[in-house]
């Protein structure tokens, strides 16, 4: 009997070491690949992106940021690490591991609306796994998901449900290539308007967007830890509400004015950051600058990111000794 436990015990540990490398292995790969959600993320953490002034937010800094427009317009280099789905909680994984692995920026420009300050479940688990080794990362996730603390000492465990993520890690070509669809973590929407803002009014039966009076609470904790961090780091702090569709800014009343006055309120009581709210550009109520009622299409930011531009030259020309 004990030779039989012993055996299993054996077996048991060579299954758990196994498991062990294999992870590394999926892992490693994913790590060197440069499609993608994690692109971003690898140059990231290789420490090759130390731009002068970033892009924080969700898909709507993701769609409406264009760096090389931007940066051609301004003289600054830029970079947009916005990524589809991101609270103000969930982007502090983004925002604490470019300030560990990159140079500090000098201009940090956070993306602002009822989305960011809201709580949601993790947006694509999938794009975190790789890097559970980063401190920045895996402490925030334990925060926002209670399983991943146990998902890194179970090896392979935090891969079940993304099978094709091991899959993809098996067949990705490694190396430098950049055959993603983003250029500088701007992700370039030419499509047309869609039936996603109406398919939304049903499920609204004819009623606003309601929020809770709790629902921000977390959110607003978030932006004290970033305009904490920027003055840490002595960046200048802007706050963009982006544009979004008219109709979408009037189903979100009253906590769409309210929040804003609110940002406002937050503002002067802190010095070097400033809040520019674009919500209600003249084009705002026309269909042909969005794809849907919370993104813009390439047309929408060309004409908002010429206007942020103008705004952040007059900007720096006030600012400068």
């Amino acid at each position: 009997m004990k030779a039989f436990f012993t055996k299993l015990v054996g077996l048991l540990v060579l299954f758990y070491a196994l498991l062990w490398i294999l992870q590394c292995y999926v892992d490693f790969r994913l790590k060197e690949t440069y499609d993608g959600v994690y692109t971003d993320w690898n140059l990231l953490f290789q420490g090759k992106i130390n731009s002068t002034m970033i892009f924080l937010g969700n898909s709507r800094a993701e769609a409406h940021f264009d760096p090389d427009l931007i940066t051609a317009k301004t003289g600054i280099a830029s970079y947009n690490l916005g990524f589809a789905g991101a609270t103000l909680a969930v982007e502090q994984m983004r925002w604490k591991s470019y300030l560990a692995h990159n140079k500090p920026p000098k201009i940090v420009v956070q993306n602002i609306d009822l989305y960011a300050f809201s709580e949601k479940k993790i947006p694509n688990k999938a794009q975190f796994l790789p890097y559970y080794s980063e401190p920045e990362v895996f402490q925030k996730l334990q925060e926002l998901d209670a399983t991943t603390k146990l998902e890194k000492y179970i090896p392979m465990s935090k891969y079940r449900g993304f099978q094709s993520e091991i899959w993809k890690s098996l067949c990705w070509n490694s190396g430098s290539n950049y055959r993603g669809k983003k250029r500088k973590g701007y992700l370039v929407h030419q499509a047309s308007w869609n039936s996603d803002f109406d398919n939304f009014k049903k499920t609204l039966h004819g009623k606003s967007v309601a929020y809770s009076p709790d629902a921000f609470k977390k959110g607003w904790q978030e932006l004290d830890q970033i305009i904490a961090d920027c003055k840490a780091i002595h960046a200048k702090l802007i706050l963009v509400w982006t544009p979004s569709y008219a109709e979408l800014n009037a189903l979100e009343e009253p906590s769409f004015s309210q929040m804003k006055e609110l940002i406002q309120k937050k503002v002067t009581q802190n010095q070097d950051v400033v809040f520019w709210d674009f919500s209600k550009q003249p084009f705002n109520g026309n269909k042909a600058y969005f794809y849907n009622s919370f993104h813009m299409n390439s047309k929408g930011v060309q004409v908002f990111d010429t206007q942020f531009s103008d705004s952040l030259n007059v900007y720096l020309k006030k600012i400068t000794p």
